[in-house]
């Protein structure tokens, strides 16, 4: 049997004991009873004798109409103290405890794997239906507060409602959105909560934290370092002490899932009508196999193709897709494989920006009248091969001194190209810094007359021409020249895009590129900026970097015949033609992002194709597509014996799987709809007091 069946059905209560005291105000009638009573003196005289005699004769009703109004008037006294008290009359299965007002906060799992659909509901419809029910049958007088567990957390009522109809709104408006969930985040946004309700509201005596979620892996087993693990529990501890910690479990063991886990251009610059290469990932993160799974290719919401493959228990599969766009502009590829119970993760999205031609600028540093002298020409006809290379000229680059970059809006070119340019003026660099974050990208080319010094100061980070820091656009610092001459490219293993196209070309010379000068690059610590090919020495000869939202690619010599035989190398075309692919691909990575990532101004909670559409002076439309992060597919979860020995070792919680396994409400107040005496206390004292006027009337005084 049940151990709370051995307590008493009933019980009763007063949430406001102190206010018990004010009794004492109910011997007020009796006092001035006795008082009225003493105030008049007795004196004899003839006629009285007459008097006393009818009065002796009345006595008895006299003294029964006056104990009759004194009792009225100090049951009312007493009444009303009682009820400012209020009692309540409890049917309960539970010890009774003398009971206070509750203050809850509702923790609603945000993350996207509450989506999860294992009947007619997903877990966040049914957690949504357990929060409603939280409040609908908890005592009167309990206050709620509601958060959104996500990323990053959300408080979406903080100031503690009273009213059930309030928050019950709250509950029903969440939308789940499509992220992943922050616990330690999540509890270091409720201590603060918790806290502040105690300060400004000390009716509120007790306080829970209800998490209603699926404990999902990812969320409940955050992998921190070791900091922020021992900040992670004495905060969860500190938590614990304010508030009672209840986990309301709404997972499933053993939930199957298949998630669609990436998508991609295999070409970096997609041009109208030629094919393009795309590949989707497949995870199947269940215990059962997948057979001949249909995915679906889907560009600009028309269904183009379906294809059907098989993915191995707790495994991975790539399905290959081509198509040729024949029309330029952003373009919205989507890649779905439906059939499970969390349709979030089973869709990919892709916005291809898809180019007729690209525009190049090239600035030359050293300008010649005369044919391959100057600094950018052979650059420029590497941008635009002729000849049997004429259908890969998707480039159409224009040569123009360094006056150009003040003179010219930059913002109709997909990529400046810098060619020996010995120094930059403060406006010059603000000009550049302007439009890396418009998504245009810089390739630098060193040379004979570059001012190592000047470009540190002016585009490094450090101290400009004016005295203040300028931008920091160089994805490594310039060092001294180095003169003595290198044969031979480390290729760095063709870990890099722009040179993996040469991996098992041999022929094209790449390897064997005499460098007869450069400078010597130093990149900073901890930088962001990658090596794109080595000589063999050590010493970087390209390096990249994103800036803002464009890319930086600075190459350590020149792009003429004086410090290098490159440009006269069979793999100088290509070579430059890969720069340029990869860095109009930098514009493809903007247009595609993870949900929580900044769009423009906004941060995106859903995936799916999306417009963005910016003001002025830019007055554009971007199309963007954001995608959900797949790690939250894995849908296992972390069990009790793990929940108390590793998430919250040491930190007392309970952990159910309904609100009905918690007991209902947890204090001993009255829940609503039960027996809650103040308001039949008020009603009652009115109808005495309505009795003792008409009987004040009827025996004929109101004293």
């Amino acid at each position: 049997m049940p151990p709370f069946n051995l307590y008493p059905l009933l019980a009763f209560g007063l949430v406001n004991l102190p206010m018990l005291g004010w009794l004492a105000a109910a011997a007020a009638p009796i006092l001035i009873h006795l008082w009225s009573r003493r105030k008049y003196r007795e004196m004899s005289w003839a006629a009285m004798e007459y008097l006393l005699a009818a009065v002796q004769r009345q006595t008895r009703r006299l003294l029964f109409e006056q104990w009759i109004l004194l009792a009225i008037r100090t049951l009312l006294v007493v009444l009303i103290v009682l009820a400012v008290a209020e009692p309540y009359l409890e049917r309960t299965g539970m010890a009774f405890t003398p009971g206070s007002h509750t203050h809850r906060v509702l923790v609603i799992d945000g993350s996207y794997s509450m989506a999860y659909m294992p009947t007619d509901k997903s877990r966040f419809d049914r957690a949504k239906e357990l929060a409603r029910q939280i409040v609908e049958e908890s005592p009167e007088g309990d206050a709620f507060t509601l958060v959104l567990m996500s990323s990053p957390p959300r408080v979406i009522v903080g100031t503690p409602a009273l009213e059930p109809s309030e928050i019950v709104q709250e509950i029903d408006g969440l939308r789940l959105p499509h992220t992943t969930a922050d616990l330690p985040a999540t509890v270091a946004l409720v201590l603060p909560l918790v806290r502040s309700v105690q300060r400004e509201n000390p009716r509120l005596a007790r306080h829970e934290v209800c998490f209603l979620t699926d404990l999902q892996r990812l969320t409940w087993a955050p992998q921190l370092s070791e900091a922020a693990m021992s900040e992670f529990l004495r905060q969860s501890g500190e938590l614990a002490q304010a508030a009672a910690l209840q986990v309301i479990d709404l997972g499933q063991p053993g939930a199957e899932n298949l998630a669609v886990t990436g998508l991609r251009t295999l070409d970096p610059l997609v041009a109208v009508g030629r094919g393009v290469s795309l590949e989707a990932d497949l995870k199947n993160f269940g215990r059962q196999a997948r057979s001949r799974q249909p995915v679906e290719l889907l560009v600009d919401g028309r269904r183009i193709e379906q294809k059907q493959l098989d993915v191995p228990a707790d495994g991975e599969s790539s399905v290959d897709f081509s198509y040729r766009f024949e029309a330029p502009g952003d373009h919205a590829i989507e890649v779905r494989a439906p059939g499970d119970a969390l349709e979030v993760d089973n869709r990919r999205f892709l916005v291809v920006p898809v180019r007729e031609s690209l525009r190049a600028l090239c600035i030359d540093g050293r300008p010649s009248g005369t044919p391959f002298r100057g600094a950018a020409d052979y650059l420029a006809v590497a941008l635009a091969p002729q000849g049997a290379d004429a259908d890969r000229a998707l480039v159409h680059p224009e040569v123009a001194t360094e006056s150009a970059l003040l003179e010219r809006s930059l913002s109709g070119y997909d990529c400046v190209f810098l060619c020996n340019v010995a120094q930059f003026t403060a406006g010059e660099a603000r000009v550049l810094d302007t439009y890396l974050k418009s998504g245009g990208s810089l390739v630098f080319f060193l040379g004979d007359q570059v001012l190592a010094d000047r470009y540190n100061h002016e585009l490094g980070g450090g101290a400009g021409q004016g005295g203040a820091a300028g931008p920091n656009l160089l994805p490594a610092r310039l060092g001294s020249v180095a003169d003595r001459p290198q044969f031979r490219l480390d290729p760095l293993d063709y870990r890099h895009p722009i040179v993996q196209a040469f991996r098992g070309r041999g022929q094209a010379g790449l390897l064997t590129t005499p460098v007869l000068k450069h400078f010597k690059l130093d990149l900073p610590k901890d930088s962001p900026a990658k090596i794109v090919l080595a000589m063999a020495n050590g010493d970087p000869l390209i390096v990249e970097q994103p800036v803002h939202r464009g890319r930086v690619v600075l190459v350590a010599t020149s792009a003429d015949a004086s410090w290098t035989a490159m440009p006269l190398w069979p793999s100088f075309v290509p070579l430059v033609q890969e720069i340029v692919a990869w860095c109009a691909g930098g514009q493809l990575q903007q247009q595609n992002i993870m949900v929580g990532e900044p769009l423009d101004a906004a941060i995106t909670a859903q995936s799916g194709i999306f417009t963005a559409r910016s003001g002025p002076p830019l007055g554009r439309n971007r199309v963007c597509a954001v995608n959900v992060d797949t790690a939250e597919s894995d849908l296992s979860q972390v069990d009790l014996d793990e929940l108390r020995n590793d998430v919250w070792p040491g930190v007392p919680f309970t952990h159910h799987t309904s609100w009905q396994d918690a007991g209902g409400p947890s204090v001993g107040g009255p829940a609503r709809g039960g027996a809650y005496l103040p308001v039949d206390i008020l009603y009652l004292v009115l109808g005495l007091l309505f009795l003792e006027t008409l009987l004040g009337w009827r025996f004929g005084y109101h004293g």
